[in-house]
C-alpha cells in the first residue's frame, strides 16, 4: 500500500496540484461556510483518542449529525467506542486486499460526495491516498497538514487551509489546530496562529457494558485468575507485542521476563496477564518457560473486540506495554498505564491523561521514526529501548501499587 502510495500519489498529487494552480486562475474558488465536516484518520487506532477533543469541539459546533469520520474498516471500533459520533457516520475502507481496497474506496468516494461534505480535514501526515481522497470529494474546504518551507515528504499542494505541521507539539494540539482553520482561517501564514488548549476536552470514559464485563470476569477465572485477585484488583496487565508492522517499538521480550519476576517476588498473589493478538503467544511463552506458570495467564488471541480488551483491563491495577493502541485506550478506562517509548517520541505521541508513565531513554538517535520518514528506519538495534532497564519500571510499579493500597 505505501509503494502504491508513493509510486502513483506522487505524480497525481504533482498533476491535480498543476490542475488545480490553472483551473484557479480561471475559475477563482468560492469557498461555503463549514456546515459538514468529514474527518480523515485511516491507519492509527491511538490517534482517534488523540484526536478526541478536535471531534468533540466540531460535535459541539456543528451537531454530531454533521461530523463523519474515514478510517479503514479494521480500525472503526477505535472511533465507536469513544461515542462521540452516530455509528452510521462512521465510515470505513476494507484494507484487506488491494481490490478490496479499491472498491470500498471508490464506494466511500462516492458517498462522500453523495453527503454533500463542505469540508475535510486530513490528519494524515504523510498519505498521498487521503490528499487526493480529499480533493476528489467536492469539499469545498480542504484542511491538511502542509510543510511550508520544511523539508518532508510530497503530496501536493491541493489544500485549500493548508495548516503548519508542527512537530515540536503534541499531535492533540496539531489535531485541533486542523479544526480551529475550518472554522477561523486567518490571512497570515503559516496557519494557524492561535493557543488552542483552552479547546481541550477531557477524554470520555469508558464503562464496559455489563454483558462485555461480565464475559472479561468470566474469561479471567477461567484462565486461572483467583477470585480474591479479582475483587481487590490484584492483576497487571502486559501488553509486550509491537506488532507486524513496527516491530522496532517493542520492548524486549528478556526485559518483561525480569520484570515479571520482580513483580512475582515483590507480590506473590498478584496475576501478570498477557494480552494482544494471537501473534503475541510468544511473549506469554518466554514468559511462562521462566516463570510460575500459574501467576502468568495468557489471554492473547481471546480479546475480539477492543471493548473485551479494555473490560479486562478494567480489572487490572495497571497495565505495561510498548507505545501502541492500547496504550491510548487505556486512557478511557482511568488506569495507571505505563508505556515504553524510543524509536518514536512521546512529545507527540504521548497517550493523554493523568494515569501516564512515560519511560524515554532520550538517546541521541531517537526518536527515529517520524512523518519525514514515512516511519521508516535503518535500525536493526532498538538500544533506546533496551537502555529502559525492568528495575526502573519495576520502581514505578511499586509507586503505582502502594499508593493506590493506601487508598484503601
Amino acid at each position: 500500500m505505501q509503494l502504491i502510495d508513493y509510486w502513483v500519489g506522487v505524480p497525481l498529487c504533482c498533476l491535480l496540484s498543476v490542475y488545480q494552480r490553472v483551473n484557479l486562475l480561471f475559475r477563482p474558488a468560492a469557498i461555503k461556510p463549514t456546515k459538514k465536516i468529514l474527518f480523515i484518520e485511516l491507519s492509527e487506532m491511538g490517534s482517534a483518542v488523540i484526536a478526541y477533543s478536535a471531534l468533540a469541539n466540531a460535535v459541539c459546533q456543528y451537531g454530531r449529525e454533521n461530523i463523519y469520520f474515514l478510517i479503514f474498516k479494521i480500525n472503526s471500533e477505535s472511533v465507536e467506542i469513544l461515542n462521540v459520533l452516530p455509528k452510521k457516520n462512521i465510515l470505513t475502507i476494507d484494507s484487506r486486499n488491494f481490490f478490496a481496497f479499491v472498491f470500498s474506496s471508490w464506494r466511500m468516494l462516492l458517498k462522500v460526495r453523495s453527503l454533500a461534505i463542505d469540508t475535510v480535514i486530513d490528519m494524515e501526515l504523510f498519505s498521498r491516498f487521503t490528499m487526493l481522497f480529499s480533493y476528489m470529494s467536492g469539499a469545498g474546504k480542504r484542511i491538511g497538514f502542509d510543510n511550508y518551507t520544511a523539508e518532508g515528504l510530497y503530496r501536493g499542494k491541493l489544500l485549500t487551509h493548508p495548516v503548519f505541521y508542527n512537530h515540536h507539539q503534541h499531535m492533540q494540539i496539531n489535531f485541533i489546530a486542523l479544526f480551529q482553520a475550518a472554522v477561523n482561517y486567518q490571512n497570515s501564514q503559516p496557519q494557524i496562529k492561535e493557543n488552542v488548549l483552552s479547546s481541550l476536552i477531557d477524554l470520555p470514559l469508558f464503562v464496559p457494558p455489563a454483558e462485555t464485563a461480565s464475559a472479561a470476569l468470566d474469561l479471567l477465572k477461567a484462565s486461572g485468575v483467583g477470585r480474591q485477585a479479582l475483587l481487590e484488583k490484584k492483576v497487571i496487565i502486559f501488553n509486550p507485542d509491537p506488532g507486524t508492522a513496527l516491530p522496532i517499538r517493542g520492548w524486549p521480550a528478556e526485559s518483561y521476563t525480569q520484570l515479571a519476576k520482580m513483580i512475582l517476588q515483590q507480590w506473590p498473589d498478584y496475576y501478570l496477564v498477557v494480552v494482544g493478538l494471537k501473534g503475541a503467544q510468544k511473549y506469554y511463552q518466554a514468559l511462562a518457560s521462566e516463570l510460575n506458570a500459574k501467576a502468568i495467564i495468557d489471554l492473547t488471541g481471546r480479546t475480539n473486540t477492543l471493548a473485551d480488551l479494555l473490560a479486562v483491563v478494567n480489572n487490572a491495577a495497571l497495565i505495561v506495554g510498548n507505545d501502541s493502541g492500547p496504550a491510548h485506550f487505556a486512557s478511557l478506562i482511568k488506569v495507571d498505564s505505563l508505556v515504553l517509548f524510543g524509536p518514536e517520541t512521546p512529545n507527540l505521541y504521548r497517550p493523554l491523561g493523568d494515569k501516564v508513565r512515560i519511560f524515554y531513554a532520550g538517546l541521541c538517535c531517537s526518536p527515529c521514526l517520524s512523518a519525514a520518514n514515512h516511519r521508516h528506519t535503518i535500525c536493526k538495534n532498538n538500544k533506546c529501548l533496551q537502555a529502559i532497564g525492568a528495575a526502573e519500571v519495576f520502581a514505578v510499579i511499586k509507586e503505582c501499587i502502594e499508593k493506590r493500597e493506601n487508598k484503601h
